[in-house]
């Protein structure tokens, strides 16, 4: 199984500077190897040159500058194409955090995703990809090519509807959110979770993400961040102002 992070910077829609983004990159590699993954299989796919502890990124190119959301899946195909990812896959966002062993879990259809829990849809953060479902990522990219000019949020809009009526809404299974516990509706989706949860999704850089994840300052009173994690987000500089 491969590791997979993918973001391309579009200058006139950034979300973050470009330091910041570097020191996400940098805490996800270190935690993925305090995790156990090898360096091979770490990969990262961007627009931009990076470099960490021996990962270095792949290039992509083709980058969609409409909606900088949609650019996971027309980077997933092109690192699927490029023969970068021919094993079953975990893809997840910079600010999606693995905090147990994560294991590709057993499902029917080809890409397994968590939703919201108090909504249907995906929360596309954190998705599992079979070495098989390049023709039904090849889907969603046609999919949001022909769509593109729509007034679409992010890519979810887009996956969404595709989940509900499509050729493929059999293929795009959901998985319990033990995968994929976010900041919004927090505990009704970590009491959801089968336990142990195994990625967190949350900016720590963010006041409101550090005390919910990290000082546990939530309805459950939990802290789910360990102290590992916590320096890292230190050494980083990842921590609210």
């Amino acid at each position: 199984m491969k590791n997979v992070l993918i973001y391309n910077i579009v200058d006139d829609k950034k979300r973050y500077d470009n330091e910041l983004l570097f020191n996400y990159f940098r805490a996800q590699v270190d935690n993925s190897l305090r995790f156990g993954w090898k360096k091979e299989d770490i990969i990262i796919g961007t627009n931009f040159e990076f470099e960490h502890n021996g990962v270095k990124n792949i290039e992509l190119k083709n980058v969609c500058t409409i909606n900088i959301f949609n650019n996971k899946w027309y980077g997933i195909l092109e690192l699927m194409d490029g023969g970068y990812l021919e094993d079953d896959f975990w893809f997840h966002d910079q600010d999606s955090w693995q905090v147990n062993e994560v294991n590709f879990p057993e499902y029917e259809g080809e890409i397994g995703g968590c939703t919201y829990v108090y909504t249907p849809e995906w929360n596309t953060c954190s998705m599992f990809l079979k070495q098989s479902s390049k023709y039904v990522v090849k889907y969603v990219v046609d999919f949001m090519e022909l769509n593109k000019e729509a007034n679409f949020y992010s890519d979810e809009n887009y996956i969404s509807i595709l989940r509900q009526n499509s050729d493929i809404k059999n293929l795009l299974t959901t998985l319990n959110n033990k995968y994929n516990v976010g900041l919004t509706h927090m505990e009704q989706r970590y009491e959801a979770a089968n336990k142990p949860v195994c990625s967190l999704g949350f900016q720590p850089h963010v006041q409101n993400s550090w005390d919910v994840f990290i000082e546990g300052r939530n309805q459950l009173n939990i802290k789910l961040v360990d102290n590992e994690m916590i320096e890292l987000f230190k050494q980083y500089n990842l921590v609210p102002e």
